[in-house]
């Protein structure tokens, strides 16, 4: 009996026994008079089983039973695939009126929520904001990566109403699982709860799908009035050159601001590198104290200048590609769009501290 994994439902498998009846002696007529014979020829039931026939039948009800009472079912299958009950904690939850995710357990491969481990999640729903709906397991991820492939025991469709499922998800990335709703066919998802171990549990995402509750989308943007001068002002991206100096590329700026950092003698909680449009962006999650010795060595550092970022306690986003590194065309727009794109980049890190 195979179990299945990614069912939003379970049907339990039924064994099957042989029912053989128990037989009487047989009642041999003699070939003589058609009478039967005397008592002392009929054989006694020690002598009945050593018949052949017998003998065949007898073995196999002994078989069948023991394969039917041999065969692993759901919990044997569960516990060989995923043989530790892994604790976990819950995190930041936010449902539509009458929705609601339960989770009632999660093994794995491991006790610890790490990549490159296998982790199965039971526990049961309520739909009541649509007729229907994707549930899935997925991750937010902690850096900027591609996607990663979805296994189709990721998700389930569920329908309007109660209901349990079992989902599972082999971790290729760092990050904050969540079990989460998703409208059918495509969107964002409309409501879920984050879980985890120690600092991988999500606790504040600090924003709120539920600010959309139409559609779980956000509305439509208007291109024209203040809008549209506001577009205006900031003017388009600026795409790195082909020949753009190694320094200011991912890499470049990833390297240095370790240099920099081994330099001031602290250690960084997580780098970020914001390449969607040049100049590139870094965003460092450190201490407050320690980010102050961080800035100071980058000023220190050859081809290097930190020109302000956007900051918290923790997490900052900021330039250190100089202005000269600058195209002179498009200083302007740069300049203009900096300040906007370092509040994005911030908001985003710290989304995911």
């Amino acid at each position: 009996m195979k179990t299945q994994y990614g069912k939003a439902a379970t049907e339990s498998g039924r064994d099957t026994f042989l029912r053989v009846p128990r037989m009487a002696p047989e009642d041999r007529k003699s070939e003589v008079g058609g009478r039967r014979p005397p008592s002392s020829v009929l054989r006694s039931p020690s002598s009945v089983l050593r018949s052949p026939l017998r003998r065949f039948f007898a073995a196999l009800t002994t078989i069948t039973m023991s394969c039917a009472l041999a065969q692993p079912g759901p919990t044997d299958a569960l516990s060989r695939d995923f043989p530790h009950a892994v604790p976990y904690e819950l995190g930041d939850a936010e449902f539509a009126p009458g929705d609601n995710i339960t989770i009632q357990q999660v093994r794995g491969t491991s006790e610890t929520i790490t990549t490159g481990g296998t982790y199965w999640v039971e526990g049961t729903y309520t739909l009541s904001s649509r007729d229907e709906a994707d549930l899935a397991f997925y991750a937010t991820t902690l850096s900027d990566s591609d996607p990663t492939p979805v296994d189709s025991r990721q998700c389930v469709r569920i329908k309007k109403g109660t209901g349990s499922f079992h989902l599972l998800k082999t971790l290729k990335e760092d990050g904050y699982l969540h079990l989460s709703f998703y409208p059918v066919p495509s969107g964002s998802d409309f409501g879920g709860v984050y879980f985890g171990q120690g600092n991988r549990v999500l606790r504040n995402k600090r924003f709120s799908r539920m600010d959309y509750p139409d559609n779980g989308e956000a509305p439509s943007v208007s291109l024209s009035g203040p809008n549209q001068a506001l577009l205006e002002y900031l003017g388009n991206p600026i795409e790195p050159a082909t020949n753009m100096d190694a320094r200011y590329a991912r890499e470049g700026l990833s390297n240095a601001i370790q240099l920099a950092a081994r330099g001031a003698g602290i250690s960084l909680k997580k780098v970020a590198i914001d390449d969607s449009e040049f100049p590139f962006l870094v965003g460092v999650i450190c201490g407050e104290s320690d980010f102050l010795k961080l800035k100071e060595q980058i000023k220190k550092m050859d081809g290097y200048e930190y020109n302000g970022g956007t900051g918290s306690h923790t997490c900052n986003a900021f330039s250190i590609v100089p202005y000269r590194a600058y195209p002179s065309e498009a200083s302007q727009h740069i300049h203009h769009r900096l300040v906007l794109r370092q509040q994005m980049f911030h908001d985003k890190l710290s989304a995911r501290e």
